[in-house]
């Protein structure tokens, strides 16, 4: 016969079990468990009825630690880390080095700040962009898409101004799998 009863593991963590029972902890998961009647017994025996839950969740700490250890996962946890540090530093470099080749022109009266100039590193980089896009990796975030299309515009008004011709287009079909996308037309107009 198996029984079947809810127990709530804990994660490490400094906070007091007294406080734990005042506020729902953020880290606490309530999991179901089967097992059979005569474990649960055995169990009740070493632990008593009200330490079930103690027994279980020390149970399975000792299981995790012998399987992978605390240290081996702080590492594995470190290297995940380190990667999207790489990851963060590299794609800086890139957009660093977009920078460098934006001309004289393009780098101080056509782009007014720091985003204008990301703006058109972007283009540089990748030709084409949805707003979505060029606000989450321009301004962290898809729903400031709308303070995109306004830099989009201005870049290109103070384009025509500087240049007679827009610098960025809009084409609303799909090219280059990109359906509704900003592209760059006129590269050589800001590029060393």
């Amino acid at each position: 016969m198996t029984i079947l009863f809810s127990v709530s593991v804990y994660a490490h963590s400094a906070c007091d079990v007294k406080d734990m029972s005042k506020k729902k902890d953020d880290k606490t998961v309530s999991i179901r468990l089967r097992i059979e009647k005569d474990m649960l017994d055995r169990i009740d025996q070493i632990a008593g009825e009200r330490g079930r839950q103690r027994f279980i969740h020390d149970a399975i700490l000792g299981r995790i630690d012998e399987e992978l250890p605390p240290v081996m996962f702080e590492l594995i946890h470190d290297v995940d880390y380190l990667k999207a540090r790489v990851t963060f530093l590299e794609s800086s470099k890139f957009t660093s080095l977009q920078l460098s080749e934006l001309n004289d022109v393009a780098r101080n009266e056509l782009c007014l700040d720091e985003v204008d100039r990301k703006l058109l590193a972007y283009f540089i980089k990748n030709e084409g962009a949805t707003t979505p896009e060029l606000a989450e990796n321009i301004l962290g975030g898809r729903d400031k898409r709308r303070t995109v299309l306004d830099r989009l515009d201005r870049l290109n008004n103070r384009a025509k101004k500087l240049f007679g011709t827009d610098i960025l287009e809009y084409k609303k079909g799909l090219v280059n799998n990109k359906r509704g996308a900003w592209w760059i037309t006129k590269v050589d107009l800001v590029v060393i």
